[in-house]
């Protein structure tokens, strides 16, 4: 049987460890954060050590049979219930978000559980792997795939009167911009017109820039976005 001293160590960083991944969840503004992937490391992680050390009394027990691998097994099937907490349909209907968030929710529990194994060393390199997948690879899709962080997004210009050749500047600024042009529905009021563009924007620091250089356009009041539409934009360029 091991000392205290030993079980609260691995106790200790097993919280630590699930902590450090959390952060990097929290910092994205996902919903498990640090005290979530903290309390999952620790429960495997305690988990562990009853199984381990917790029936010590019973081996030799005449048709007792002691399997430490019992508990552990039910811990990487029993998670799977909190990760799924985390997948959710975006309001687009065009994309699942939560999966990378309920995979780390996965690998905090296997830190956990060998920390409390004593695989201290495992458990360290296993969330230095897994902060390099969650940080690295994450910039590394948004230079290889940069498309993925694209959101549609909807404009509202509205000025005195939309000729064809303020359309024109308009659609010229977008394209010159990277964003690709869905639909155009132009409406007109007492006060003037308004066109609407529904359009495919990569980021929001785009979305910025294009605001500004089509407020700048001859005729144009004023140009309007979707806070809602901004803030799945945002979400995107989060990752997961």
């Amino acid at each position: 049987m091991y000392s205290f001293l030993t079980i609260l160590l691995r106790l200790g960083l097993a919280v630590f460890l699930g902590a450090l991944i959390g952060f990097e969840r929290e910092s994205r503004e996902h919903a498990a954060g640090m005290r979530t992937n903290a309390l999952v490391s620790l429960g495997s992680c305690l988990f562990t050590i009853i199984s381990a050390f917790g029936f010590l009394d019973f081996i030799g027990t005449p048709h007792v049979q002691i399997d430490p691998t019992r508990i552990a097994s039910y811990i990487v099937a029993g998670i799977g219930f909190l990760g799924a907490g985390s997948i959710f349909l975006s309001q687009d209907k065009n994309r699942v978000k939560g999966l990378t968030t309920a995979a780390t929710v996965w690998l905090v529990a296997a830190i956990g559980m060998a920390c409390g194994a004593g695989l201290f060393a495992v458990a360290v390199v296993a969330t230095a792997l897994g902060l390099i997948v969650l940080i690295v690879l994450r910039l590394l899709e948004r230079l290889v795939l940069p498309r993925q962080t694209a959101t549609t997004q909807r404009l509202q210009i509205e000025a005195a009167s939309m000729e064809g050749q303020l359309i024109g500047q308009v659609c010229d600024a977008l394209m010159h911009a990277g964003i690709r042009i869905k639909t155009l529905d132009l409406r007109a009021d007492q006060e003037g017109e308004m066109l609407q563009i529904i359009c495919t924007i990569p980021d929001t620091a785009t979305l910025a820039k294009v605001i500004d250089q089509l407020r700048a356009l001859p005729g144009v009041r004023t140009v309007q976005a979707n806070l809602q539409d901004i803030d799945k934009m945002n979400e995107a360029s989060n990752g997961e």
